[in-house]
């Protein structure tokens, strides 16, 4: 296990999700956007075509957490702490709000969800 917090920080550096240029927005893959707010923190969360969670953000103070819900728990990958992308995954822009947008990046089963700070 890596504790250098240096080396930490400079392999989240590396890591960048890229801002994409879908030709199509995520409502025509049958993604269901829905936006809400509890208790002073905004939530975005989004469903499947058949209605299934699949991942709900949280913003609140310019933090963004991803919530564990829906199975299997989707892969998140945060503005400070960057996923690896799948390679020559497709990417779907499923959600542009005032705070950020979010992006599916997807090849067959394997999916990597990236936000953008607006």
């Amino acid at each position: 296990m890596n504790t250098n917090v240096a080396d930490i920080d400079e392999a989240v550096r590396i890591e960048v999700c890229p801002r994409p240029q879908p030709d199509v927005s995520g409502a025509t893959h049958g993604w269901r956007v829905r936006e809400y707010e509890d208790g002073g923190v905004d939530h975005v969360e989004v469903r499947d075509g058949t209605g299934r969670v699949q991942l709900v953000i949280a913003y609140a103070a310019g933090v963004f957490w991803a919530l564990h819900v829906g199975f299997p728990t989707a892969r998140v990958s945060l503005p400070n702490w960057r996923l690896k992308l799948p390679e020559g995954a497709r990417a779907t822009e499923v959600y542009a709000g005032a705070r950020f947008s979010l992006t599916r990046f997807s090849k067959g089963e394997e999916a990597v969800w990236c936000i953008h700070p607006a």
